[in-house]
């Protein structure tokens, strides 16, 4: 038996593993939620009050009154709000709170806390799902509302702004809630009340 080419394919082979690996180094965060990553996050949340607190005055002054007419990327946001506050004294406080609960980084904070909220989405959507609008009804409501001669042009504007918005809204909460795993919101789903409590209190501490 001739052993000569042995070791050269061996080293190919060991290559492509090697390049298999580097290609999927980045997939590494579809790894699925555990339960230890869901309530961390939860007791995170939690604790955030004396730190919404210190920085009202901030969070007061990046608040913009056209929030709620823009469209809100439901994948995203927990990032999008670490996304605002870097570069400010309350980043660095984030980074020491979201340590003590295991994190590495106020950004791996939040990709974990953008895959459980909207797990929490997803198992809302299906035990609800009627509770969102029809798109196409909305589509329908709007042409009838264009059509109607006895609505004022400022009217149909504000009814046509107000409709579509949410139609995005819509939008962007079912893409989020689709794309989550069943393995996620197995994850989620014993600590949907948790979640729902803390992230409501939450909402309303930044009214």
């Amino acid at each position: 038996m001739n052993h000569r080419n042995t070791q050269p394919r061996l080293n190919v082979l060991q290559a492509g593993l090697l390049l298999l690996s580097l290609a999927l180094a980045p997939l590494a965060h579809s790894e699925n939620l555990t339960e230890d990553d869901v309530t961390s996050f939860i007791a995170s949340m939690e604790a955030m009050q004396p730190l919404i607190d210190k920085h009202q005055d901030f969070i007061e002054s990046i608040e913009d009154p056209a929030d709620d007419e823009r469209e809100v990327d439901f994948a995203r946001m927990m990032s999008s709000m670490v996304d605002e506050v870097k570069g400010h004294e309350m980043y660095d406080d984030l980074d020491d709170l979201v340590d003590d609960f295991g994190f590495s980084s106020p950004e791996a904070w939040a990709r974990k806390g953008d895959r459980i909220v909207s797990a929490w989405f997803a198992i809302e959507m299906e035990a609800q799902p009627d509770m969102a609008p029809d798109i196409a009804e909305m589509e329908r409501a709007i042409a009838e509302m264009e059509n109607n001669p006895d609505m004022p042009e400022a009217a149909k504007a504000q009814m046509r702004e107000m409709m579509e918005q949410m139609m995005v809204t819509v939008k962007s909460a079912s893409s989020a809630a689709k794309q989550v795993s069943d393995a996620d919101k197995r994850a989620v789903r014993p600590h949907v009340e948790r979640l729902k409590a803390v992230m409501e209190q939450d909402e309303s501490d930044y009214e």
